[in-house]
């Protein structure tokens, strides 16, 4: 049978493994730290339309060559430069921890959907794996300017890209499971109302049953012993 999912397996691993509240409040709770370093961080050197100081994030920007991923690097200046290199650690931590919900919300959502439309956790997880990636080749491309490696720059530019792709798939993912999850489970209710019903109904025809026996056996001891007394007083007489 064909699956959407070619590492059942692992979802299943990651579903349960991580299917823990306490685990599932750590990450939250560390993301939303780490999510407000990184705003914190991001205020460094350029400034907006509104005046306020900020840090272009490369990663928004989606350059395709080497040449425009330098020409942010340039433009950061050395407290840019050297403020990104903090962020990039903090967004590592956000990457990590934002992936625990991610995973368990697609394990959830697809878990009584048929085995073969579930699309498992390998998205989700391939998405920060790249995203890991990009921050990897960022932060030495920052060690090593002003240096210029543009091998590392253009393969940042197409993990940029890929990440992207990836994120799109993860977004829609968690989209259609939403849908998914909400229509599985009223079925799987309705499915439990109608077997609670009909086992209603069984338990009150055999309550039937018994009673019917219960009563037949009850006529039967009845007849028998007024049988016996009309013997008796045959005998007697």
């Amino acid at each position: 049978m064909v699956r959407l999912d070619p590492f059942p397996q692992l979802t299943e691993i990651v579903g349960k493994s991580l299917s823990n509240p306490r685990i599932i409040l750590f990450t939250v709770v560390l993301a939303k730290i780490c999510l407000d370093r990184i705003y914190a961080l991001a205020k460094a050197r350029a400034v907006d339309g509104d005046g306020h100081e900020t840090l272009d994030i490369l990663e928004y920007h989606r350059p395709w060559a080497a040449s425009e991923v330098y020409g942010f690097l340039s433009a950061y200046g050395p407290k840019g430069r050297q403020a990104y290199l903090s962020l990039l650690m903090f967004d590592c931590g956000f990457l990590i921890t934002r992936t625990v919900p991610i995973c368990l919300l697609v394990y959830w959502a697809f878990r009584r959907a048929p085995e073969w439309s579930r699309p498992g956790v390998w998205i989700p997880l391939a998405t920060t794996v790249i995203d890991l990636t990009e921050n990897a080749l960022i932060y030495v491309l920052l060690k090593l300017y002003p240096r210029r490696v543009h091998l590392i720059a253009q393969l940042t530019a197409y993990t940029i890209q890929l990440k992207w792709v990836f994120l799109w798939a993860t977004i829609a993912v968690l989209s259609i499971g939403l849908l998914v999850g909400i229509y599985f489970g009223f079925h799987g209710l309705l499915a439990d109302s109608v077997l609670l019903s009909n086992d209603r109904k069984d338990r009150m025809m055999a309550r039937r049953h018994v009673n019917a026996a219960l009563q037949r056996a009850s006529g039967g001891s009845s007849s028998s012993s007024s049988t016996t007394t009309t013997a008796q007083s045959k005998k007697d007489a």
